[in-house]
């Protein structure tokens, strides 16, 4: 979503942006990085310009593990250069080639691109700390908060003070694990940009906390998890939500705040939550807890 607002020729055709948990990239790539890949995984396949047509018969397994290869050796040598990666790293995407996209996703053209669309922007609650500390699953207090010292050293305390009064009900230790750390921090800087432009469109934001009770409750709020709820068809993905009055009545809601939003702008309505807005207006700056 955020590579079309930022598209002039798409400009026009969508009045509405939803971004779920896609702020997590600090931009695209350039040209000449994307041109290093695609030139990298000919080499590795031992391809020139003179036989290049033969990379239509190769099969489909060499072409992934070449493409895979030329990504690890274009990023190490962006690395050895000193150039800051993007997001989770070097991955095939969209890049900056100033022809379709001549301006990075949060640029100051960018923004003035897509100034007039109304953005609901947000993130669940665990996104992928669970998976990534997975190992930790039935570890002991001890070994998680020496985990958490290791990883945060002098900042650890004020680590776990914040994520203790940003959900004061979590009482298992390993909750101090799992709350997200990469998706949630791009997603409020750019709802906190897009909603200072003067004259600019409205703002909403989410926080989707719901917890999946399957497999005992290890997955949490995980990546991906709000989708069954926004488009109601939690018995489809029963297998993650579990089903259930409560899943339903929480899909009832969300799945009508996001076809508010499409419809009008705004996710809020009389016949939610009593008439009290469950989407936040952001008028000013949000914090990242």
């Amino acid at each position: 979503m955020n590579t079309l607002m930022a598209m002039p020729k798409a400009n026009g055709l969508f009045h509405k942006a939803i971004n779920q948990s896609g702020a997590t990239r600090s931009g695209i790539t350039e040209k000449e990085d994307t041109q290093a890949i695609a030139a990298e995984t000919v080499s590795i396949l031992g391809l020139d310009a003179s036989n290049i047509d033969s990379i239509q018969k190769i099969p489909f397994q060499v072409l992934a593990d070449a493409g895979a290869k030329a990504l690890q050796n274009v990023a190490q040598k962006l690395r050895d250069s000193g150039k800051p990666m993007i997001g989770f790293g070097l991955n095939w995407g969209s890049s900056r080639d100033g022809v379709d996209l001549p301006y990075q996703v949060h640029s100051d053209e960018a923004l003035e691109l897509s100034k007039n669309i109304p953005l609901l922007i947000g993130t669940v609650k665990n996104e992928f700390a669970p998976f990534a500390n997975m190992r930790f699953l039935n570890a002991s207090k001890e070994e998680i908060m020496t985990h958490i010292k290791e990883t945060y050293k002098d900042k650890a305390d004020d680590y776990i003070a914040a994520v203790k009064k940003a959900y004061p009900n979590d009482t298992d230790p390993k909750d101090l694990l799992d709350v997200d750390t990469r998706f949630r921090p791009g997603a409020v800087a750019q709802a906190n940009t897009k909603s200072s432009l003067e004259g600019g469109a409205d703002v909403y934001m989410y926080l989707f906390t719901w917890q999946s009770p399957v497999f005992d409750g290890k997955y949490k709020s995980l990546h991906c998890m709000e989708l069954p709820f926004v488009f109601d068809t939690v018995d489809k993905a029963n297998q993650m939500t579990g089903g259930g009055a409560e899943a339903h009545a929480l899909a009832a809601k969300m799945s009508q705040a996001w076809i508010n939003f499409a419809k009008t702008g705004n996710p809020n309505s009389e016949n939610l939550r009593n008439g009290r807005p469950i989407l936040k207006r952001i008028q000013q700056p949000c914090t990242l807890m």
